[in-house]
């Protein structure tokens, strides 16, 4: 581009300041080019006020504004090395997800004016087309206010907080805040205001799985149990929308206790890993695998996650897996720990070095508007770190040290910008034929291939982690259509023995061999025969779906996978895990938007893949109806019970598909729209009790309603209990008249009315 050359003609009267700006650019051929160059000896800014407007406090500056919704850089040469340091709120902004807005206010005690014993303000949020004015988040709505040289940016109370909800968050928002005496609001500061451009990042999708295990045994997790533990992955994650696409339950026999294996996670997390796969099938979705509380302090290893595979697992009551773990589907690998013993597998070797602090530090602060919470990157560790150690008291589990997000992290979740020069899991969303591989060598170069289907999928994500061994796929003839790099599963250490493949390989049409080699050496060598066939021989409607049976040809020895088609997100997902039976009952919740159900049953002799198809129809389902839920809501709830700043409602279909946050708002008892989206920020609400309702429509014609009853002091927010929870509306005036019903509303309901 060449020299940008910038020109200002100013004129100073009085009080009245006149700036006429020019810019040229090398080479530019306007009316003016670039023969003129200086030295700007002071620069005049000045922000108008409207001529009757009171002036501003003159002991009040705001000095700094920092958008932070989960990490970002702000003053960062205060306290990083040269090299990390970044431009202040250089960390852009995600549509659709809570902002934080902390506001650095200097107080001159000197100037003359009345003391101050509480700064309070006002956030302005302007998105053209409605405009909100926000109080503090700060307890009591207020800090102590102090001089900007002493404000410690480690402590949430030394600002003074908004948070711009998820709904605001987006497209392109300005901002502008004024502070003032809280016991004198009407004197305010000179206003700060800002452009704010949100941008727009596709949804994670996460299909949830409860894992119940066989040793020991323990039932399957609920769905609302694992998306409650997915709160801290909510708060960090570069998303504005995660939502859940499913929900099954599988039952697991392997060992996920005792002591640790010595490279690795172990035969029973692999296994459950390969269960997650068939069930991903077709999908784009990450699998995540919810295994029950009360095991992980029995348990050395926490989770486990194939690198760049889109499936995840780990125990529920540790946190900091469900982000951890589900990075690692997303290709993420550890951050590196300088002196841990032992030491950290996998190493990311970009991961930065933040100046003196741990070598797996977050770096910069971090901070969740939600909860109104500063991470030191002093004492914070970036999720991504390996070393976990678990305080254990009873039932309850905490991590040994405090867990967030690094800004490396969270721009490389996003597939990689400044600092983060490691992609995310990025592939096409178009299916291709896709060959789930799986592969065991020996030390002694023996292999051995499980039941490998193949079937239209996107294209898979690869492990960094290359073994020496290669494949080809030869056709008829035996000229070589295609060939790679097999990969270690990457769960633990590469060098150890026996190496264990599972590399998604796009599968040509015309293949007729698969060889394994060596370097030079030819180790493996099988014939692809002709697809088995298999078919469909009856299904049979009972009461908690329909029984599904097949057959093959007499005497082949094959195993079997069955798919549903998902409509609503236009993928097939495994109904349950692959087996040698050849019957499989199909459950009634998979009919939740249609009566009709396509489903497909794959045969595999080994390689070669057959199928057939089928539609099944439910009639009369009784469908479990769709249901709301709080994110981290207990059950059961009779009197104040929990302390909660922000309401998160899952609105889901008896399948486990999550309603989008853009069909959801919140009412009070008179029917007035306090917000919309899948939040309610209850630090919005005026002291006292009232009655909150959340509105879902999109499950066909349904309407779905719930109701609690919170109490708003001047310190916290009090959720008290569930006033109602009707069955859905399907009426003209439901459909017009969305209202939540008064506090002494009776009606059908759950049993919590």
């Amino acid at each position: 581009m060449g020299r940008l050359d910038i020109r200002l003609e100013t004129t100073v009267l009085n009080n009245t300041v006149t700036v006429n700006g020019l810019f040229g650019v090398r080479d530019w051929s306007g009316d003016w080019d670039d023969q003129y160059d200086g030295t700007i000896d002071f620069v005049i800014v000045a922000e108008l006020e409207p001529a009757g407007q009171a002036p501003p406090r003159g002991d009040l500056t705001i000095t700094g504004v920092e958008f932070n919704q989960a990490v970002q850089y702000f003053r960062s040469n205060r306290f990083l090395d040269p090299v990390n340091v970044r431009p202040d709120n250089s960390v852009f902004l995600i549509a659709r997800k809570n902002t934080g807005v902390r506001v650095y206010v200097d107080w001159d005690n000197t100037a003359g004016l009345p003391a101050i014993s509480n700064l309070s303000g006002e956030l302005v949020v302007n998105t053209g087309s409605t405009s909100v004015t926000l109080s503090p988040i700060n307890p009591g709505q207020a800090i102590v206010p102090k001089r900007d040289a002493n404000i410690n940016q480690a402590l949430a109370n030394d600002t003074l907080n908004f948070m711009i909800p998820a709904a605001f968050s987006a497209g392109t928002v300005t901002v502008s805040c004024e502070v003032f005496d809280q016991a004198a609001p009407d004197l305010r500061s000179g206003a700060f205001t800002r452009t704010l451009v949100f941008v727009p990042v596709d949804p994670l999708n996460i299909f949830l799985v409860g894992v119940a295990l066989q040793n020991p045994a323990t039932a399957a997790p609920t769905q609302a149990q694992i998306s409650s533990a997915l709160s801290m992955l909510i708060s960090t994650y570069p998303r504005g929308d995660i939502l859940q696409t499913g929900f099954t339950t599988v039952t697991d026999s392997g060992q996920f206790t005792g002591a640790a294996p010595s490279s690795g996670c172990g035969s029973g997390w692999g296994d459950l890993v390969d269960s997650l796969q068939d069930l991903r099938g077709g999908s784009d979705d990450i699998y995540f695998g919810g295994l029950p509380a009360g095991v992980a302090c029995v348990a050395s290893v926490l989770g486990c996650s194939p690198t760049g595979h889109g499936v995840a697992a780990g125990f529920l009551d540790v946190l900091v897996a469900m982000p951890h773990e589900i990075g690692h589907a997303l290709n993420r690998h550890h951050a590196k720990c300088v002196g841990c013993t032992p030491a950290t597998q996998n190493p990311d070797p970009d991961f930065p070095q933040y100046n003196g602090f741990n070598s797996d530090s977050i770096g910069v602060f971090g901070f969740d508007p939600t909860t109104n919470t500063v991470f030191n990157p002093a004492s914070t560790l970036d999720f991504m770190s390996r070393s976990v150690g678990l305080v254990c008291s009873g039932n309850t589990v905490t991590s040994a040290s405090t867990r967030w997000i690094s800004p490396y992290t969270y721009q490389a979740l996003l597939g990689g910008t400044v600092g983060a020069p490691r992609g995310a899991l990025l592939h096409s969303r178009r299916p291709i034929m896709i060959l789930f591989l799986g592969l065991e060598i020996a030390r002694d170069r023996t292999v051995t291939r499980r039941y490998s289907f193949h079937y239209d999928a996107p294209l898979q994500g690869r492990s960094d982690c290359e073994t020496p061994f290669t494949f080809e796929f030869l056709d008829e003839k035996r000229n070589v259509i295609d060939c790679g790099p097999l990969h270690c599963r990457c769960t633990g250490d590469c060098r150890c023995w026996p190496k264990v493949t599972r590399d998604a390989l796009p599968f040509p049409d015309n293949a007729r061999w698969l060889l394994i080699w060596e370097g030079d050496e030819q180790i493996y060598e099988e014939k692809i025969p002709d697809p088995p066939k298999v078919w469909i021989v009856s299904a049979k409607a009972g009461e908690d779906g329909i029984e599904l049976t097949w057959d093959s040809e007499p005497g082949e020895d094959l195993c079997y996978m069955v798919h549903w088609f998902d409509r609503r997100h236009g993928a097939r997902r495994g109904v349950a895990p692959r087996l040698k039976a050849k019957s499989l009952l199909i459950p009634k919740r998979l009919f939740t938007s249609d009566p009709e159900l396509h489903v497909r049953v794959y045969a595999t002799s080994g390689i070669a893949t057959g199928y057939d198809d089928s539609v099944l129809k439910l009639d009369n389902p009784e469908l479990q109806r769709p249901q709301m839920r709080l994110q981290g809501e207990r059950t059961g709830i009779d009197g104040p019970q929990q302390i909660l700043s922000v309401l998160s409602l899952i609105a889901a279909d008896a399948a486990g598909r999550q309603l989008s946050a853009d069909y959801i708002s919140w009412y009070d008892a008179s029917g007035n729209q306090l917000a919309r989206g899948s939040q309610l920020d209850l630090r919005s609400l005026p002291v006292g009790r009232h009655v909150v309702r959340a509105v879902a429509r999109g499950f066909g014609e349904a309407i779905m309603g719930k109701s609690w009853l919170v109490e708003r002091s001047s310190d916290g927010c009090l959720l008290h209990h569930v006033i109602c929870d009707p069955p859905p509306k399907r009426t003209h005036e439901e459909h017009e008249h969305p209202h939540p019903p008064p506090p002494s509303y009776e009606g059908e309901g759950d049993g919590q009315c």
